[in-house]
């Protein structure tokens, strides 16, 4: 295997999918502050540098072709310098909760989906863009693998209950949560909506 193809498995494949199994526990993450934007963090610095470590290709260059590259690149001007010389390139992380609501109100737990709130583009899943980034910069360092990543969702029933669990294993701190309602929309994309009904809420902590 080619020394291009093992730096990309290690440093963006494994972590990848390593914190795409630990999303899909119903852990309530303090928001901000949290080993997922830790692990995050350093995804996205890797995704960003990596093209420009291998094959000399400036970031630039790369954020015309694809924007999900843009977004990662953006971003990891945001955490390393906080406030950019143009605002509208500025991000951030947060983690929230996400729970799937079913026609009767009732929701099921998905996944722990950390964000890109960005001053431009929005509010988008960075699981999807990391993928989706890491697929870009893979075509263009012509690093061929077996990689076919698939985002983790839970599938359980649906119930009238939220249990979430404020854990030590991947906070040293826990302040509060944030809890997404969604569904899946016509073209099977998760959208935001109003819970629209009343379900009991179970919090356990450690803290």
């Amino acid at each position: 295997m080619k020394e291009e193809a093992i730096k990309f498995i290690s440093e963006v494949v494994k972590p990848w999918e390593t914190i795409n199994r630990q999303l899909g526990s119903p852990f309530s993450m303090n928001p901000a502050i949290n080993d997922f934007v830790t692990t995050a963090s350093a995804l996205t610095v890797a995704i960003k540098h990596l093209p420009e470590a291998i094959m000399k290709i400036k970031p630039e260059v790369l954020a015309q072709e694809s924007q999900s590259y843009e977004i990662i690149s953006d971003l990891a001007d945001s955490l390393k310098h906080g406030e950019l010389r143009k605002p509208e390139r500025e991000c951030k992380l947060t983690v929230s909760s996400m729970f799937e609501r079913s026609p009767d109100a009732k929701v099921r737990f998905l996944r722990n989906r950390i964000s890109i709130i960005h001053s431009t583009f929005g509010k988008i899943d960075f699981m999807e863009c990391a993928m989706e980034s890491a697929k870009f910069i893979a075509s263009k360092l012509d690093i061929r693998s077996d990689w076919n990543p698939q985002i983790f969702n839970n599938s359980g029933e649906f119930s009238n209950e939220i249990k979430v669990h404020a854990s030590r294993q991947h906070q040293v701190a826990w302040t509060g949560m944030a809890v997404e309602i969604v569904q899946l929309n016509e073209n099977g994309k998760y959208e935001n909506v109003d819970l629209n009904g009343q379900v009991l809420f179970t919090l356990t902590s450690e803290f």
